[in-house]
């Protein structure tokens, strides 16, 4: 049985570095398509060649997880806390990583800010149960 095209799921997404001022306009079965400006695929939120939405939303998640880790975990074991750490956060941090791997500063810094986020507030936790 051959299958159809869901014509009312398909879209055009232009990629490229520069912002191109004229868009053709495209269509199948005489259905015009619409434009987006932005597509998930995998997980991954691809809007240009920088993939900044992309990793501001990684970024977003890996924290919020990283703050309820924090909160959840009364102990004072690094152990504890690096394999939460490893275990919840990383993979999110990670994932696909070769796909949308950043290239500018800025954005290997946001990326960077949640692991040294979460040191500094176990460090910080561990200071105080030793005094």
């Amino acid at each position: 049985m051959p299958s159809s095209l869901r014509v009312d799921k398909c879209f055009v997404c232009h990629l490229s570095a520069k912002k191109c001022v004229t868009h053709k306009n495209y269509s199948v079965n005489n259905v015009p398509l619409f434009q987006v400006d932005k597509v998930r695929d995998h997980g991954i939120i691809v809007d240009s060649l920088k993939f900044d939405k992309h990793i501001s939303l990684i970024v977003h998640k890996a924290m919020n997880r990283s703050r309820l880790i924090l909160k959840c975990f009364h102990s004072h074991d690094r152990v504890l806390f690096t394999k939460a750490f490893c275990t919840y956060v990383r993979p999110i941090l990670e994932y696909c990583s070769p796909v949308w791997s950043p290239y500018f500063k800025y954005l290997i810094t946001k990326i960077e800010h949640v692991q040294r986020y979460f040191t500094n507030k176990k460090t910080e936790r561990l200071l105080e149960h030793a005094l």
